[in-house]
């Protein structure tokens, strides 16, 4: 039976902050920055081809910062500092962690500026995550390194904008390695809010020995992470080119090591 479920994306980015992998890259001294939360509650997984419930009841909260900068009018920096407070509670039991998540930090450069947009970049996710293998929720992520090589082209039509990329994610600590693919389409829905479908994936390539031998992953944070995700983010400038807000959820199928549980993404940003 196919299974559906509210996603969000746990790995090196966030699904608020899917433009990061975008073909557009912020003018030299422009800044974007936006702070995300994201609250995941769940007792049920999907693990190994299989369903799991009642395994616990997990809380999952994360809190995100996200900085993009053009160091020139073709290169551009990118920050995420995420803060992750997880909770299990069972009979008998009731723990927490709390702690900086895998911190990421990405180049784009911008290779066409013409009708399509090219751009390509790279996107390093540290093992930067608090540890305790004394507890059911042993992390704050994936107890891995992540190198992140992609490509994206896009382009825009009067109140339409469109894009596309992919990349190869290689993880250390025999963690194994993923495809990445994201397709985006947005719309001018009304003056200052825009309104965007996309689709989302993530497929595992090779099946490394972290999977059965890591004794630090979690339901949240398992190795071989794979979904084919479909999601409506919302955006909606309060004073435009300035400050605004984000939302986003996600429906997924073709999921498997993560959990079955819906979740809500909001985020405010600024521009400067």
């Amino acid at each position: 039976m196919k299974k559906v479920i509210v996603l969000f994306v746990v790995g090196l980015l966030g699904s608020q902050f899917s433009n990061a992998h975008s073909s557009w890259t912020r003018e030299k001294g422009k800044a974007y920055v936006q702070l995300g939360l994201t609250s995941l509650s769940y007792d049920a997984i999907q693990f190994d081809g299989n369903k799991i419930e009642n395994v616990g009841d997990y809380s999952d909260i994360t809190i995100q910062a996200y900085v993009e900068y053009g160091i020139t009018d073709k290169l551009e920096a990118q920050l995420v500092l995420p803060y992750k407070t997880a909770s299990y509670e069972n009979v008998g039991v009731s723990e927490s962690i709390s702690g900086m998540g895998n911190i990421s930090l990405g180049l784009k450069y911008k290779l066409s500026d013409k009708n399509w947009k090219i751009s390509s970049g790279i996107v390093y996710s540290a093992n930067s995550i608090k540890k305790d293998k004394e507890l059911v929720v042993s992390t704050t992520g994936f107890n891995a390194s992540t190198i992140l090589p992609y490509v994206s082209i896009g382009s825009s039509h009067n109140k339409w904008y469109y894009f596309g990329n992919i990349g190869y994610g290689y993880m250390d600590n025999d963690y194994s390695d993923f495809l990445k693919a994201t397709i985006e389409v947005g719309y001018n829905i009304i003056p200052k809010g825009h309104l965007m479908l996309v689709l989302d994936t993530k497929n595992v390539v090779s099946k490394e020995d972290a999977y059965l031998e890591d004794n630090l992953q979690w339901a949240s944070h398992l190795d071989r992470q794979t979904y084919n995700a479909l999601g409506i983010k919302a955006n909606y400038e309060f004073v435009e080119g300035k400050f605004g807000a984000n939302f986003s959820t996600f429906g997924a199928f073709g999921i498997d090591n993560a959990p079955l549980a819906p979740t809500i993404n909001l985020g405010v940003y600024t521009k400067f």
